[in-house]
């Protein structure tokens, strides 16, 4: 899967000499790197490419599509050879303004809504721009109406996903009423050989689940992410919607998510206001991830 895909692309020097020095120290132990999990096939709407009904349009048709990641480990990419998607929502919340792009990245659990102008007839396979996941059924066809032929696949041009292009450069954005700081890293294959995962040094597990943060109704809180591995994580804030304020370092405001990519040795802040009481789960999305040790609750006073 490729993991060079976000911009900006600034790493955090700390963090990367931090991540780079643990795994080095690990592997020279004669630890084998950690375990991932790999797949035979994908479908979208449970179909394997080309075993379901196509979407059929005419031409001049503007369709809007909802896509959701529902992969339980994998950040997912999406493109229509000839065409460009008009993103206009975000995890259900309208973004500040519409904004043109050529294809889609989503990480786990992701949602973007997007409306594609049919001004290119064909019959063309919509489908992840990994050629190999795409050949194992990660695409459906798009059929023009009065077109024939076998479905077409063009590679798209390389293209990155840059969250603050959907927001408003350096708006301003209330100040919180308090900062959490956040550090995401790697113990290289520690349990039974999956990588465990801690936030602030903590794993989450049974003996581990008292709340780390804790927060008062109507009051505006920061997460400030810190990411000390190479790995990408789709993070997500439960009950809540979170308005991204700093992306590797570049300010934005006006895009309200509840699931945020955040790079491989990269910080991000995203902004909160605590309005729905009761214990609240920050997690990965990623579920190798979620499931050794990768959350943590947050608790109103």
């Amino acid at each position: 899967m490729d993991m060079d895909f976000l911009s900006p692309a600034d790493t955090v020097t700390e963090l990367k000499e931090s991540g780079e020095g643990a795994m080095k120290a690990s592997l020279g132990k004669g630890m084998p790197k950690g375990f991932e999990v790999g797949y035979g096939s994908f479908t979208i709407n449970g179909r394997l490419l080309g075993s379901g009904e196509p979407v059929r349009v005419k031409q001049g048709e503007r369709v809007l599509f909802h896509v959701l990641n529902g992969s339980a480990t994998e950040i997912r990419s999406l493109a229509l050879p000839g065409h460009t998607f008009t993103v206009v929502a975000m995890d259900g919340n309208p973004i500040p303004k519409p904004v043109s792009v050529p294809g889609l990245w989503l990480g786990t659990a992701e949602r973007i809504s997007a409306i594609v102008e049919m001004n290119h007839p064909g019959i063309w396979i919509m489908g992840d721009t990994a050629d190999d996941d795409r050949q194992h059924g990660m695409g459906i066809v798009v059929e023009y109406a009065a077109q024939s032929g076998k479905p077409q696949w063009i590679a798209a041009p390389k293209f990155h996903w840059d969250y603050t292009q959907f927001g408003s450069a350096g708006g301003a954005v209330p100040a919180p009423d308090q900062v959490f700081t956040m550090t995401f890293a790697k113990d290289n294959a520690a349990l039974g050989g999956f990588n465990r995962w801690t936030i602030n040094g903590v794993a989450f597990s049974e003996e581990h689940m008292h709340p780390m943060f804790r927060v008062e109704k109507g009051k505006r809180y920061r997460l400030r992410m810190r990411n000390a591995s190479d790995d990408i994580h789709p993070v997500h804030l439960h009950r809540h919607s979170f308005e991204l304020t700093r992306v590797a370092g570049r300010p934005t405001s006006g895009v309200r998510k509840d699931v945020v990519m955040v790079g491989g040795y990269q910080e991000m802040e995203v902004d909160f206001v605590a309005d729905n009481p009761g214990l609240t789960l920050f997690h990965c999305h990623q579920q190798l991830h979620m499931d050794f040790g990768f959350m943590a609750l947050l608790e109103y006073a």
